[in-house]
């Protein structure tokens, strides 16, 4: 399998990369699964998958409640925040695949136009 460019090594110079692959050891609890499996009739089978790998390695109370918030950005477009950076900057990342897939992203402003 070929492994992945990350982000940072497009603008940083990195000595080297260790790639593991410990998603088994972290996976879905059931309860966020449960979860998930109601936003299957909201999104693309694609995107839901995408989804699904956003909630590994987060605890299980976390992974409910990122499911939860997830589920209610599908169903009615409403954002909500956990407190957390690391699972609002994936919650913010998921709202916006969502938002994409659903047609409702705003057209781009210029920022500082008058700068």
């Amino acid at each position: 399998m070929k492994r992945r460019m990350l982000y940072v090594e497009h603008y940083a110079e990195v000595d080297h990369v260790v790639s593991r692959d410990l998603s088994g050891d972290f996976g879905i609890a059931r309860c966020a699964e449960k979860i998930m499996a109601q936003v299957e009739d909201e999104v693309s089978a694609e995107l839901l998958e995408m989804l699904r790998w956003q909630l590994l390695g987060f605890c299980r109370e976390m992974q409910r409640e990122m499911a939860e918030d997830i589920l209610f950005f599908a169903l009615g477009h409403v954002v909500r925040t956990t407190g957390c950076p690391s699972a609002d900057y994936v919650l913010d990342c998921c709202y916006t695949l969502i938002a994409v897939e659903h047609g409702i992203m705003r057209e781009q402003e210029e920022e500082f136009e008058d700068c």
